[in-house]
């Protein structure tokens, strides 16, 4: 039995996925954590070198910030190096170097960039790209598709990962207790209430209860009973899986914005699927041989090896077999590396969809909206299609007024607000070209509640949003910004 294609398009993938998520990066860096950001990687690096001196700084946050610096010209030439090595990836040269790079600079955002990066694709990419480091044999020119078997020990750590990934994202929903989940309602809410809803999700939205009860049906299928066929050898029973879990990418990606989640997924999934499979203009005219030379076949089982024993006292946490105490420790010293990360998005479905609506004013008397380009807005505006691509700060807008139902906003919030009053340029470039804020601006923050509109609603006015105005919940007069 030989998957060797499906590995070598795995890493394929992986480097497309970089790219997306480094090109997405780039533009939004200065105002996310540059200098003058609203967290500013700057400070976090200057706290953290207080706390650990005189340890090393770059072994309690591993970072390239700390050697090119945390400017703007070098967080971007990170991010630059990280498109270079994608690419490196994507063609299959210079290999295990390209990885590593790729690797190395996601790493150093992710550790860096906060509440901006800290979503859990964000941390699935740095375990996939970990593995893909000593996936491929080394060498500096490209290798045809199928060539070289990685070792075994590889081949288990990504099959893991990937049944870690899909049983966790179900096994979370079952203990939560949410109700949604229990009787079924769940996606009659989520086409709605998702952070950024796509065109699509707007018409998904309007189909009978009952067929999005079948819906959620197919999600506990595939992410509690599928991943155990992954335990099965059989070619076929594997291209089952695959397929169930792809299917339920293919619906997340149709009807929603997850960023390169979609992509990383399909990546994994890849390497299930049999070379007979494959077409025959990818498959091998020769039989596939293991990974040579030999030390580094057993350097790359030894990291694989690392990898799997932190990875299993993390699923059997998520899963609530394992005390967290227990972990606790061992998972806060190799944290900074990300070579592990518990998974399971909505766990707890959001019911209702609060959205901060931001205003500013000269006089304090007549209100102008500030706009987001992604985040729910106008109610005549279509929800848009951004994945691959994340806008992390309209991302973080849903995140935030979710907090401010619950009476708290997240401590973010109040740096975004200041700069936005500033006028400031890295911060408002964040934000769709509009008439700039000033010094002499006031600004409100109103907690709105947003739904689709019905096919009715929608005939007679147009909106695809029908929104409910709710309380200011603060306004800062021009002296604040001063």
């Amino acid at each position: 039995m030989n998957y060797s294609i499906g590995f070598w398009c795995f890493a394929r993938l992986i480097g497309i996925t970089y790219l997306f998520a480094f090109f997405s990066l780039l533009p939004q860096l200065p105002g996310l954590i540059g200098i003058h950001g609203i967290l500013p990687a700057q400070t976090l690096l200057h706290r953290v070198s207080e706390i650990v001196a005189p340890q090393s700084p770059l072994l309690a946050l591993p970072t390239l910030a700390w050697i090119f610096g945390p400017s703007d010209l070098s967080l971007q030439l990170i991010a630059l190096l990280g498109i270079v090595a994608s690419i490196l990836i994507i063609t299959g040269t210079l290999r295990p170097l390209g990885p590593l790079l790729a690797w190395l600079c996601w790493l150093s955002f992710v550790n860096i960039g906060q509440d901006f990066l800290s979503f859990q694709w964000d941390t699935l990419l740095l375990e996939a790209g970990f593995l893909l480091i000593f996936l491929e044999k080394p060498g500096l020119r490209p290798r045809p598709p199928g060539l070289d078997i990685p070792p075994l020990l590889i081949r288990l750590a990504l099959t893991f990962l990937l049944f870690r990934l899909m049983f966790s994202s179900g096994i979370v929903k079952i203990l939560s207790g949410d109700p949604t989940w229990t009787d079924l309602s769940a996606m009659t809410y989520h086409f709605e209430t998702q952070p950024i809803p796509n065109p699509l999700a707007w018409f998904i939205h309007q189909l009978p209860h009952p067929l999005l009860h079948l819906s959620t049906i197919f999600t506990f299928v595939v992410e509690l009973l599928l991943p155990f066929a992954l335990l099965f050898p059989q070619p076929k029973v594997r291209l089952t899986a695959s397929f169930g879990f792809l299917s339920l990418m293919l619906l997340i990606a149709l009807t929603g914005n997850y960023a390169f989640f979609n992509l990383l997924t399909l990546a994994l999934c890849l390497p299930l699927i049999h070379n007979r499979f494959y077409p025959s203009f990818l498959r091998p005219k020769t039989i596939p041989l293991p990974l040579i030379p030999v030390p580094w076949r057993h350097f790359s089982s030894l990291a694989a090896l690392l990898q799997l024993s932190l990875a299993l006292p993390t699923l059997f946490t998520t899963a609530g077999l394992l005390p967290r105490s227990t972990t606790a420790p061992w998972q806060n010293s190799i944290a900074p590396w990300h070579l592990t990360s518990g998974y399971g998005l909505f766990a707890v479905m959001t019911t209702r969809r609060p959205e901060l609506t931001l205003e500013r004013s000269s006089d304090g008397l007549e209100w102008q909206p500030i706009l987001f380009s992604y985040k729910a807005g106008p109610p005549d505006r279509l929800p848009p299609q951004i994945a691959p691509f994340q806008p992390r700060l309209d991302w973080q807008m849903w995140f935030a007024a979710l907090s401010a139902e619950r009476g708290q906003l997240p401590g973010w919030f109040t740096p975004f607000l200041k700069k936005l009053q500033k006028g400031d340029p890295a911060v408002w470039n964040l934000l769709p070209p509009q008439t700039h804020s000033s010094e002499n601006d006031y600004l409100r923050l109103r907690l709105d509640q947003y739904h689709f509109t019905t096919l009715a609603e929608k005939s007679s006015t147009g909106n695809w949003w029908r929104i409910t105005p709710g309380p200011v919940l603060l306004v800062l007069p021009p002296e604040t910004s001063r």
